[in-house]
């Protein structure tokens, strides 16, 4: 008796003891991918609005942009005041991780009527979820989104009187962060009412409408006691209600996750069956995956908002598995090794983009950082490398699909002006960038500006040529 007892006892420690080295092997995948994988544009683009906020601008009115405003605001204490450009893209993604490991963090804990380890597969299989990972590394908004979207999940699942409140107030302000969050949080509240029903339902209701009304109304008043009340409508509103992307679900997003994590996909359907186990993380996946066809950004970091609750409801599967039958210990290891080697495809695409290393990026901003002061401006149409110096034009993000939702004309003259003021100190020569713009854009650039051999930095000529 005493024998067979321990047996359970030591495969929970086992379990436990994985369960630890994994999520230590992911925190230190985080640390080498924080220092040395390649800076994505969008993280630039967010770090320079950042930095704009921090310097007294209002986003909108001032410089053009489509994301959510709480971010950089949140963000511009972390990254200013920094010499080394390098040093502030690392205080921003170090910001950002502190919203990945609240995501670890609700994923691990424990649920009502689950064992504990159901939470450790959850927060393993979220680790090493392919999109996850990597996106969840990169400074951008929809990271503390997904946060706030899970903890107001934890509190939707509770018994507090005053969760509806709660829920209100995390959902207004992830909407503040990314408005991509609207689909998970309609398949959440959904269900926190379904938990509810009668009249606890409406109360919950009531409480989370006033609580995201309020929170509404408060960013409101800040735009409009600033003048800014216009174009936050007509760029965060107006501009993303009518943005595509041309980056259809299937084949950007969806097809290479599937081919990435197709275990935890298939877990995660299986936990689904099981909804009313989890019915605030079922509720945020299906809202959130039917947003995915929806939205019109369906790029591979929408899927910040899926997986959470695709690996919660992973996890449930799991545990529903080990505990259906005969032989628990043997399904227990069973599942063990199917979290370990889901994790294993993602680890080594982490492995590998560390080892590819960052040190071209660095070197171009060293090249700005020596001979830009840090309040020239310099324009730059696509590549990041002046992202600590002031922009010479209103816009100064514009890959293709922006570019599609812009006009032109109005973009380049608004870059032309930039390239003729005289407090423009350089430009950023992108040969890919300018050859997506009229020949008059080059044409000015060359006749104003001289190659300095450091990256590629073009600095102001003597004279105009």
């Amino acid at each position: 008796m005493g024998r067979a007892g321990a047996r359970p006892a030591r495969v929970r420690r086992r379990a436990w003891a994985a369960a630890g080295l994994a999520l230590a092997f992911a925190l230190a995948l985080r640390v080498g991918l924080v220092r040395a994988r390649y800076f994505d544009t969008d993280e630039l683009e967010h770090l320079h609005a950042a930095l704009l906020v921090a310097h007294g601008n209002v986003p909108f009115r001032d410089f053009f942009e489509h994301h959510g405003p709480l971010f950089w605001a949140a963000l511009a204490p972390a990254v200013s005041g920094f010499r080394s450009s390098y040093a502030a893209a690392l205080a921003g993604r170090a910001a950002v991780s502190l919203a990945w490991l609240g995501l670890l963090a609700l994923a691990l804990r424990r649920r009502e009527g689950a064992d504990r380890l159901e939470g450790a597969a959850a927060a393993v299989l979220l680790a090493f979820f392919g999109a996850f990972a990597q996106k969840s590394l990169e400074i951008r908004p929809d990271v503390p989104a997904a946060f706030l979207l899970m903890a107001a999940a934890w509190i939707g699942a509770s018994r507090r009187k005053d969760a509806g409140a709660w829920c209100g107030i995390l959902l207004g302000l992830g909407a503040w962060l990314s408005p991509k969050i609207v689909f998970g949080a309609a398949g959440l509240l959904a269900a926190a009412l379904w938990r509810r029903r009668a009249s606890d339902a409406r109360a919950f209701a009531l409480q989370a409408v006033a609580a995201a009304a309020a929170v509404a109304a408060l960013g409101l008043w800040w735009f409009a006691a600033r003048g800014a009340l216009r174009p936050l409508w007509e760029l965060y509103v107006v501009f993303n209600g009518r943005f595509h992307s041309g980056a259809a679900a299937w084949p950007a997003t969806l097809r290479p996750s599937l081919l990435s994590d197709p275990a935890t996909w298939l877990l995660g359907a299986a936990g689904l069956a099981r909804w009313r186990r989890r019915p605030e993380e079922a509720g945020i996946f299906s809202g959130a995956f039917a947003g995915l066809f929806i939205s019109p950004s369906a790029y591979p970091q929408y899927l910040l908002f899926v997986a959470p609750a695709l690996c919660v409801l992973a996890a449930s599967a799991l545990d529903g598995w080990v505990r259906a039958g005969r032989a628990p210990a043997l399904r227990a290891a069973l599942a063990a090794g199917t979290v370990i080697l889901a994790s294993a495809a993602p680890a080594a695409e982490a492995l590998s983009r560390i080892k590819q290393g960052n040190a071209l990026q660095r070197e171009r901003w060293a090249c700005v950082d020596a001979r830009v002061p840090p309040d020239g401006p310099v324009l730059d149409v696509w590549s990041g490398d002046s992202f600590a110096r002031p922009h010479a034009a209103k816009i100064w993000f514009l890959p293709e699909d922006e570019q599609a939702n812009l006009n032109l004309d109005w973009v380049v003259d608004g870059l032309i002006a930039g390239l003729r003021d005289p407090r423009t100190r350089g430009v950023i020569w992108c040969e890919s960038c300018f050859a997506r713009l009229p020949p008059r854009f080059s044409v000015e650039a060359r006749r104003l500006y001289a190659p300095t051999g450091c990256g590629r930095l073009w600095l102001r000529a003597p004279e105009p040529r």
